[in-house]
């Protein structure tokens, strides 16, 4: 059985009903990781914050996301609350407004995993700091005690893997969890990221196809709310179809495109351009 299988998602805001995902379809297996990409506007982080129940009030969703078989579309948040951090978790672009910065970085990751799991409260501490050294902080007793503003930006975004990956979830969406990082630091989150997704699956929200190619197979290449491509991501790479595809391939500087290509924008593929 797949772990994700979503039909025809349709996401829209406001009265006017403005579309942001396009009757969107795509499955996702026990142990895959695909990657979403697009620019800003794209539609792709909403088709992350979609798969975990984080739209806003006022998101109409239509369509169908079955997570382990249970429809999310529609289900009350009741329903929708536990399963976040237990079968599906996000990992956020920017820590600073994913931790509360009033409280202790161990004591958050504690209480995820406290919420879901109220008979291991004896042993959560020594879990965090277990989890805290898995995802390579040197020192987990003292990153524990400490608040998120007394941390260095690749020490935060490490304690929100340790918080994502924390109660085991099947299905990981990370949101763009590199852009905010220096190329040095980006790179060791990437590591970590590849190691730590091992046999889960995940979904990989990004603008940059290059950072995709390092931690995913399977790509969607998204415009407008719409997949105007997917497939096997090496594939893609190679022999882009869509001149939007290409245009990403260009600026991510990889495969035979020459650099400085310019990158098309959405003006490009609506109703008159090019697509």
């Amino acid at each position: 059985m797949n772990r994700l299988e979503v039909t025809d998602l349709t996401v829209a805001f406001g009265r006017r009903r403005t579309v942001a995902v396009d009757r969107l379809s795509f499955t996702l297996g026990q142990h895959e990781r695909l990657g979403i990409i697009g620019q800003s506007g794209s539609g792709k982080s909403v088709t992350g914050l979609a798969m975990i129940g984080l739209l806003p009030e006022n998101a109409h969703v239509s369509g169908s996301i079955l997570l382990n078989g249970r429809e999310l579309v529609g289900a009350p948040e009741r329903e929708l609350r536990p399963l976040r951090g237990d079968e599906v978790s996000m990992i956020f672009q920017e820590p600073m407004t994913a931790l509360d910065p009033t409280m202790r970085v161990g004591r958050q990751i504690g209480e995820v995993v406290a919420l879901h799991h109220r008979d291991r409260r004896g042993g959560i501490h020594d879990e965090v700091l277990d989890w805290l050294g898995r995802v390579g902080m040197t020192d987990p007793e003292r990153v524990a005690r400490s608040f998120p503003d007394e941390l260095s930006g690749g020490q935060r975004q490490r304690a929100l893997v340790a918080m994502a990956l924390a109660n085991e979830p099947g299905l990981v969406i990370c949101d763009e969890p590199t852009t905010a990082l220096d190329v040095i630091v980006q790179r060791q989150i990437l590591d970590l990221l590849d190691e730590q997704l091992q046999g889960r699956a995940s979904l990989f929200v990004s603008h940059d196809l290059a950072v995709v190619r390092q931690v995913c197979d399977r790509v969607l290449v998204m415009l407008q709310g719409r997949v105007v491509e997917s497939g096997k991501i090496d594939d893609i790479i190679e022999d882009p179809q869509h001149p939007y595809t290409r245009g990403l391939v260009a600026a991510a500087r990889i495969g035979n495109h020459p650099r400085g290509t310019r990158l098309p924008t959405m003006t490009d593929f609506t109703e008159g351009g090019r697509a």
